[in-house]
């Protein structure tokens, strides 16, 4: 008994020893291989705690097998290695792949015309460079990366599951509308040292292949800078079938004027070009596009140094070269053309009456309030404004269809009326 007890005091000291100080042992091995700590935890709780298998799989969220290997017997090396290599050492890839990325990671940071440094970029450039020699996975690129001490850590997106619940019609508008959708949306304001006028940008992406990222430096957040920007879009790379913007008055128009059609609104329907209002103060709406934004930002604004107006647009032409490259973008094949039916959608968060203080639910769309049933609260919807039938519909989308849940007469104001020609 007393001997019994001795090996089960050596043995927990063990434990903790390994459990307190895996970092030590493990140090340099990657998430594949940092299972010590687990494994000891395992045995322990099989064999001193004496937890079923079931139950200590559940708990660890392993496989059973995994705990059946680890609990066959009470003083097992925990660090044993069955996998049939080297230990730190990667069972394909050779230290002169290592070698290679290392070398490309630091010609693609130290080119001044290059922006992008990671495993994507670093798998084009080995393409161009060794096109004979197998490439690693994305995933193996980046591991390497991270080991080699050349990437940061990426941080974890934001839970959808709450835009998910609330019925956000993402499906119905990239795949029921039909056709291309870009999104839009003004970057600013920005400053370099010593200037005092505030920079403008205005960036376009697509989210659906093939993908593209553009930015262009602006003069102001007008209708007018729009216009001339989504024209030269248009013409240098294709025409969309739709685009979404967030509700600047640059794009919606009047803040007070109800049921008015926007200058961007109008040149978008007479290119033919139907116009998305993304949710107001809901970034996550024009996610594309935001993201696009952090790219913008982290890759190219607060990485260089600039000292004018021509300088920014000198590099900026790079970082556009550069991030054609990066999504290998080449203008799809035109499909056939179809009857264009003028209409705008506003995608919107169905609200309460607050001044009221009750539950009366409705939306906003061009300052004009729809009442909608209150069981509607909070949800999103998407209402669409036939120009032609000067009707307004709100679809409900649910499990990836549209359900209009309202139909009401929406008339074009008469100012915008007599300037609209469809």
């Amino acid at each position: 008994m007393l001997y019994f007890t001795l090996i089960k005091r050596v043995f927990t000291l063990f434990v903790k020893i390994i459990v307190s100080n895996g970092s030590k042992y493990i140090k340099g091995i990657t998430d594949e291989k940092k299972l010590i700590k687990l494994r000891a935890e395992v045995n322990f709780l099989y064999f001193y705690h004496h937890m079923t298998k079931s139950a200590i799989a559940h708990k660890k969220k392993v496989a059973r097998n995994f705990v059946i290997k680890w609990t066959q017997s009470p003083d097992q090396d925990f660090s044993e290695d069955h996998r049939g290599w080297p230990k730190h050492l990667r069972r394909k890839w050779d230290p002169i792949t290592e070698q290679r990325i290392e070398e490309i990671h630091e010609y693609l940071t130290n080119d001044p015309h290059e922006f992008y440094t990671g495993a994507t970029a670093i798998a084009q450039e080995w393409l161009s460079r060794y096109p004979e020699k197998e490439i690693p996975p994305l995933r193996t690129l980046g591991q390497i990366l991270k080991e080699l001490g050349l990437s940061k850590p990426r941080k974890k997106g934001r839970n959808k599951g709450a835009a998910r619940y609330l019925c956000y019609p993402e499906y119905s508008i990239y795949h029921t509308l039909g056709g291309r959708l870009l999104e839009a949306d003004f970057i600013g304001k920005k400053y370099i040292r010593g200037k005092s006028e505030p920079i403008n940008f205005i960036g376009f992406s697509f989210k659906k292949d093939p993908k593209l990222r553009y930015f262009k430096q602006i003069e102001a957040q007008t209708a007018n800078t729009f216009i001339k920007q989504c024209e030269h879009f248009f013409t240098t790379f294709e025409k969309p079938a739709m685009i979404k913007v967030d509700n600047a008055l640059a794009t919606i128009g009047s803040a007070s004027g109800k049921r008015n059609v926007s200058r961007a609104m109008k040149f978008l329907l007479e290119s033919k070009v139907i116009p998305i209002f993304a949710v107001p103060r809901k970034p996550f709406s024009q996610a594309s596009i935001e993201g696009n934004n952090s790219v913008f930002a982290r890759n190219f604004w607060n990485k260089r140094e600039f000292t004018n107006a021509h300088d920014i647009d000198e590099k900026l032409e790079w970082f556009n070269r550069a991030s054609l490259k990066y999504t290998r973008y080449t203008p799809p094949k035109q499909n056939k053309t179809v009857d264009f039916m003028p209409r705008i959608y506003f995608i919107r968060q169905v609200k309460h009456d607050k001044e009221l203080n009750i539950n009366i639910a409705f939306i906003d769309v061009l300052n004009e309030k729809i009442a909608l049933p209150n069981n509607y609260i909070n949800y999103f919807v998407l209402a669409e404004w036939n120009l032609l039938e000067e009707q307004l519909y709100i679809h409900f989308e649910k499990e990836q269809k549209l359900k209009t849940i309202k139909k009401i007469k929406f008339s074009i104001n008469k100012r915008s009326k007599t300037k609209l020609h469809l």
